[in-house]
């Protein structure tokens, strides 16, 4: 029998799937037309999962370019049903920062401007906003085989591009292949996947070369983008795709690299649950300009920083939400091989110093003003492997980072460039100063915005401020401590713990079993300093009159974060 990743559960009666109660907008509970029963695929048993309802969200991201106007907010013409003071806001229009953009299936990068291709595009799954749990999308379900190396996925029925046709199984195969064999970011990340092929329009085989425990977790965001095989090889996909998901790309009213407009789409598959028929993605570089915007009535969704929390609460009406531990900060030491010119970080002492020289507590109270929360680890408070033990590993100490220093042979310190970027520059003086008071003085190099992702993959710098996202334990892992890293690892850095250590990762299909050894895991790279994790900073996000955020699990960007009040 194969081994079952997953089975959706229903929301309580009455509820949506968010567990939000509808009486409020008089919507009784809707049944979904797919039950429990089980269906039996290339002798592997796969449960038909519930898709359950799609909660009334919608929303897309990216940011805005300052020297042009926003579009203005437009809302409905009066109260909700439910008889709130709120008006219904039929436009969502978010201002945030830049990042690289690409609508090429194979280069999708999960940054934000997953707002706007996870919109285009429909996955496979998507994360549960309110429990950060893989739920299914596209496919109704999946099953891997008992040794991991074959996962089963059925597609549920009704599923169109947004040219008509109908999504098949073979065009999900099409471009799970497409992006293994073509160089970009998800081939980094997919580096398990033999190949992919439907056994019928239904039915996507997934042949991996050993168990990825991390790759169900990808299918709700890059890795699981479907996109229609006889598009794959147009000159244009990158900018004028053809996609299933609840919206399409406007191309005529938008601006490349400034403002994105999508329509949503009357023919998706479950409409009703996207409130936003229009959603203005703008590009603000300037955390002041997103501020302004959003105080004149331009923005009605935007992130704003620790300090900008009562300016964003002047507005009337407004709400800021926080969501805690959603990002951890921390600093990637990119060549533990001591390969490079600059080889300090090659030493454990050297790591270990970094470690003690951070006052992760001053850096989370007083500089991000108590939005964040200082860790000494990369896995996230709210999933299963973080280890409440091992937050006092590294206490504030200058006088062991300086002695540790003079142990591995730098008892003058050492000077080390590192890239200076939008995401940085609020840390850079008190990184510089706390390292610089031990004796590693910081050399901060401006990079372009658009290079944020991909600098770390030159091999020019050694040591490099990096803000993650929350994902799920084993994409940490693999992300963070594996030669399958990516971006993360660019220099495939591994060791014969690790090695060893995982190795009883990838042998554990059972994922409850593989959770003793992640802990493992990750105690032994704390304890080797493998990365000098900072703090787990909150999200912030102010929202209008009549817009919610609904975001309660860390979700990475995604549509779903946004709602209507009273609905």
């Amino acid at each position: 029998m194969a081994r079952h990743v997953h089975q959706a559960t229903r929301a309580p009666p009455g509820n949506s799937r968010d567990g939000r109660t509808r009486r409020r907008s008089g919507h009784p509970p809707r049944p979904h037309p797919n039950g429990p029963d089980c269906i039996h695929t290339k002798g592997y048993e796969l449960f038909r999962l519930p898709v359950l309802r799609r909660f009334r969200i919608g929303a897309v991201v990216a940011a805005i370019a300052v020297a042009l106007p926003l579009a203005a907010c437009s809302t409905g013409g009066g109260s909700s049903d439910s008889g709130s003071s709120s008006e219904a806001t039929d436009t969502l229009n978010l201002a945030i920062p830049p990042s690289a953009l690409t609508l090429d299936p194979a280069q999708m990068q999960p940054t934000n401007s997953r707002y706007i291709w996870g919109s285009i595009y429909e996955s496979l799954a998507y994360w549960d906003p309110q429990t950060g749990a893989v739920t299914p999308w596209a496919a109704k379900g999946w099953a891997y085989s008992p040794d991991g190396k074959t996962l089963t996925i059925q597609l549920r029925d009704g599923l169109t591009f947004s040219d008509g046709s109908a999504v098949l199984a073979s065009d999900v195969a099409a471009t799970i292949n497409r992006s293994v064999n073509t160089s970009g970011y998800i081939q980094s990340v997919d580096t398990a996947v033999a190949s992919a092929e439907a056994s019928d329009d239904k039915t996507v085989l997934v042949h991996f070369k050993y168990y990825d425990p991390k790759w169900v977790s990808l299918m709700g965001r890059e890795v699981g983008v479907i996109a229609k095989a006889s598009n794959l090889n147009s000159p244009d996909i990158a900018t004028n795709p053809i996609g299933s998901g609840p919206y399409t790309l406007d191309t005529q009213a938008s601006v490349p690299g400034t403002k994105y407009v999508l329509r949503k789409r009357k023919d998706y598959w479950d409409a009703e649950s996207f409130p936003f028929s229009t959603i203005n993605v703008n590009i603000v570089n300037d955390p002041t300009a997103q501020l302004n915007a959003f105080k004149a009535g331009q923005a009605n969704a935007t992130i704003v920083t620790s300090q900008q929390v009562s300016g964003a609460k002047a507005v009337e009406g407004a709400t800021v939400t926080q969501v805690d531990a959603t990002t951890v900060y921390w600093l990637l030491f990119l060549d533990k091989y001591g390969k490079s010119s600059n080889p300090e970080f090659k030493d454990v002492r050297v790591r270990q110093a970094v470690n003690y020289a951070l006052d992760r507590d001053g850096i989370a109270n007083k500089l991000l003003q108590g939005h964040a929360t200082p860790t000494d680890q990369v896995f996230f408070p709210s999933r299963d492997v973080f280890d409440k033990d091992l937050e006092q590993k590294y206490p504030y100490d200058p006088a062991k980072a300086k002695e540790l220093l003079a142990q591995a042979g730098y008892p003058n310190g050492f000077t080390i460039e590192i890239p200076s970027s939008q995401a940085t520059q609020q840390f850079e003086p008190t990184l510089s100063q706390e390292l610089g008071a031990v004796g590693i003085t910081l050399k901060w190099v401006p990079i372009p915005e658009s290079q944020t992702a991909s600098i770390i993959l030159t091999g020019q710098y050694q040591l490099y401020l990096k803000q993650s996202g929350i994902v799920s334990d084993p994409y940490t892992a693999a992300l963070y401590f594996t030669p399958d890293g990516g971006t993360v690892n660019p220099e495939k850095y591994t060791d014969p713990t690790i090695t060893s250590i995982y190795d009883k990762i990838t042998t554990t299909v059972d994922p409850k079993q593989s959770i003793e050894v992640y802990k493992e895991l990750n105690n032994y790279a704390v304890d080797q300093a493998l990365a000098a994790p900072v703090t787990m900073t909150a999200a912030l996000w102010a929202t209008s009159q009549g817009v919610t955020f609904v975001d309660r699990a860390g979700l990475p960007s995604d549509i779903r974060q946004f709602g209507v009040a009273g609905k």
